[in-house]
């Protein structure tokens, strides 16, 4: 079985997006113009019970405690009640990233806890949770 979040936490998801390859794509100016941020996908339910509306700025804290930069909320039906999705590679901190500098959340950082495959050794990253 699964662990499941704790009441008021979401599972973490995560993912990539057509015009960026990891967080190396975010500074291009071509595609920054494209997506300039992620944002975090949220239940139309979850953004209601924590007073969240379309297109405002949240931060995301995870099981440890862990805080996100601020990332936009996207209010869908895209996405199930018990998850929250968000795009890989933003939320640098290096300076010489000037475009993409401060912009969305880093996954990365989310990220504190791991499970190993026991037969063949395979992370799973997806056992983390978030609280808004």
């Amino acid at each position: 079985a699964h662990e499941q979040p704790s009441a008021g936490y979401y599972r973490l998801l995560y993912g990539r997006a057509p015009m960026h390859t990891f967080g190396r794509t975010t500074n291009n100016p071509l595609l920054t113009e494209l997506m300039k941020e992620n944002e975090v996908w949220l239940h139309p339910t979850v953004a209601k019970l924590h007073g969240v509306r379309n297109g405002e700025y949240v931060v995301l804290v995870n099981q440890d405690g862990v805080r996100s930069a601020r990332i936009r909320a996207k209010v869908t039906e895209r996405i199930r009640q018990d998850s929250v999705y968000m795009v890989h590679g933003f939320g640098h901190s290096d300076k010489r990233m000037r475009r993409s500098l401060g912009k969305g959340a880093d996954d990365n950082a989310l990220i504190t806890r791991v499970k190993i495959d026991p037969i063949m050794g395979g992370t799973g990253m997806r056992v983390n949770f978030v609280t808004i």
